[in-house]
């Protein structure tokens, strides 16, 4: 504290010197044997921390040996003693007693760091102090007169006294602690233990106290010096005409200030550069926070951007759910009315064929009984035709849907003009036109198709070949997922055919087929293949059942051998199904 206060006084009075032309060559001297001692302090500082950490009697030694001076050199004796104490009387009866003095000695050098700790950061309190009296110096600088240099030459003096004669006092003070304390532990260990802690509890108060105040009278003593530069200052603006006269007079004397001005400058140099460095570690510091900001909200943007596509893909497949919930109900209304109109078929049917029945019964000739069995058979011919028409059509749409091409929906358009699927097919065909119109659309796919000779293969679906990739295309638009074409190239109508068939199957929905997608891919189609097959024969049957029509000659009119021996017709009456006719 005191050479904190020392160093304020010796550098207000290099600032009034530098500006009056007075000599300051001593003070600037005394300012780096502060520097050098404060260095010498924290070297001292931190070996005692580490001596006075542990219970090592070379250790103690070493410290004295290479400050035999310093600031802990009574502490470090006293330890030295009370380690040689209680090696002689371990063997009698203080091996109880070595825990209880180990720990009065680390509470010792606990007390004794903490005040070593406040005494540095009373260090630097002053210190930074100093420098704030400094700039309030600096801006009253061209005031400072020639007698300030022997006014604080003589304050450092004193001081320097001063803290000698302090030191001296606490040497010899804690010198004659020790021999006490030595004392009192041979004459009996608890007392010692007790006088030792009565004396360590007021060895601090007292030293806390001395030590507020003198940081008190230091305090006390910087304000009043203070007020007194500032005094001064105001005093010596009026008298700086007078002092400049004087300074003329004095050229050697300005000679030597200015060279101790020169000095003070590096100094304020050497602190500024120190400054500009702590600057630059803050800037790098806070260009790293920066940094880590900015990564921080690229992350945030990123993971947002990938929660917005997770969104708009969840969207689409919505939608494509949708679309395709529509399809499905089309498909179902197809379906009904497919069924009521094979129901309105077989109602007329079987009215035809009751009214063939009553026409055979009414009939009194042979002539009658052969017109009414040729209307039946005419009856049965038409109902077999347009069932086989209907049947044919059903097929040439269900190619379409499989191939998924403009060409085989286009193709059945007109081939059946005003047939059931008619209005199915031309939503599809608007769908694989798209918004920008259906040639433009076309071109664009084929040209697309063309210039991808071969399909970009994801990591997760290296194990498909380009067959592999058109059986799969074919499967999901046989399942109602249309890929709008089977190219072997998954583009972005492809994966969301995928991504929809897979949240359908309780899927991740991410557009990609891995193999065991691929298998369950392949078993609903075979089942849906399947599904349809035994749907159309279960038609067939049902057909057959309620219309009961014949392909030829019914009920034995034409009894040829041809025709019975392969089985064509049923002599029992009824129409047989021959698969692929």
């Amino acid at each position: 504290m005191g050479s904190g206060l020392l160093a304020r006084s010796v550098l207000a009075s290099l600032v009034g010197l530098s500006l009056a032309g007075l000599p300051a060559v001593a003070f600037a001297q005394t300012a780096k044997e502060t520097t050098s001692a404060g260095k010498r302090w924290e070297e001292e500082f931190s070996l005692w921390q580490k001596v006075s950490s542990g219970s090592d009697l070379a250790q103690y030694e070493g410290y004295l040996t290479q400050y035999p001076n310093g600031t802990f050199a009574s502490m470090a004796r006293l330890r030295i003693a009370e380690l040689q104490a209680a090696a002689k009387n371990k063997p009698a009866a203080a091996i109880a007693d070595e825990a209880a003095a180990k720990a009065r000695a680390e509470e010792a050098a606990a007390a004794e760091k903490a005040k070593a700790e406040d005494a540095r950061k009373t260090a630097e309190a002053e210190k930074a102090k100093a420098a704030e009296e400094a700039r309030a110096a600096e801006e009253a600088r061209k005031a400072e007169a020639a007698e300030k240099a022997a006014e604080a030459e003589k304050a450092k003096a004193e001081a320097e006294a001063a803290r000698l004669k302090a030191a001296d006092e606490a040497k010899k003070a804690e010198e004659a602690a020790a021999t006490r304390k030595l004392a009192e532990e041979k004459a009996a260990a608890e007392e010692k233990a007790k006088a030792e802690a009565a004396a360590a509890e007021k060895a601090r108060a007292e030293e806390a106290a001395r030590l507020k105040a003198e940081a008190e009278k230091k305090e006390a003593a910087a304000r009043k010096l203070a007020e007194e530069q500032a005094a001064e200052a105001e005093r010596l603006k009026a008298e700086a005409q007078a002092a400049a006269d004087r300074a003329k007079a004095e050229e050697a004397a300005r000679l030597k200030a200015e060279a101790d001005r020169k000095t003070a400058q590096d100094a304020a140099a050497a602190e500024k550069a120190r400054a500009e460095q702590e600057a630059a570690a803050r800037r790098e510091a806070e260009a790293k926070r920066v940094e880590a900001e900015k990564a921080a909200a690229a992350e945030k943007a990123r993971i947002e951007q990938e929660a917005a596509a997770a969104r708009k893909l969840a969207e689409e497949k919505a939608a494509e759910v949708e679309r395709l919930k529509a399809e499905a109900a089309r498909a179902a209304a197809d379906a009904k009315a497919k069924a009521d109109e094979a129901a309105r078929l077989a109602s007329e049917a079987e009215k035809r064929a009751d009214e063939a029945a009553a026409a055979r019964k009414q009939a009194e000739s042979g002539r009658a009984a052969t017109a009414t069995d040729e209307a039946a058979k005419d009856n049965r011919a038409l109902a077999a035709e347009k069932a086989d028409a209907a049947k044919r059509e059903e097929e040439t749409f269900q190619k379409a849907v499989l191939e998924g091409s403009e060409k085989s929906f286009r193709a059945y358009i007109a081939q059946y003009p005003n047939g059931r699927f008619v209005a199915d097919a031309r939503e599809r065909l608007a769908a694989l036109a798209g918004n920008a119109g259906q040639k433009s659309e076309t071109a664009t796919a084929e040209a697309e198709r063309k210039a991808v000779q071969e399909p970009v293969v994801d990591p997760r679906e290296a194990y498909m070949g380009r067959n592999t990739r058109i059986q799969a295309q074919r499967w999901l638009s046989a399942l109602g997922y249309n890929t709008y074409g089977a190219d072997g190239v998954f583009g972005r109508r492809t994966r969301a055919a995928v991504a929809a068939w897979q949240g359908a199957s309780g899927y991740r929905a991410d557009g990609y087929l891995s193999r065991q997608q691929y298998r369950a891919l392949r078993q609903d189609a075979e089942y849906a293949a399947a599904q349809q097959q035994q749907q159309q024969r279960q038609r067939q049957r049902r057909y057959q059942q309620d219309y009961d029509v014949l392909e030829g000659p019914v009920d034995g009119y034409y009894d040829d051998p041809y025709y019975r021996e392969r089985r064509y017709y049923d002599p029992r009456g009824g129409v047989v199904i021959i698969p692929g006719y």
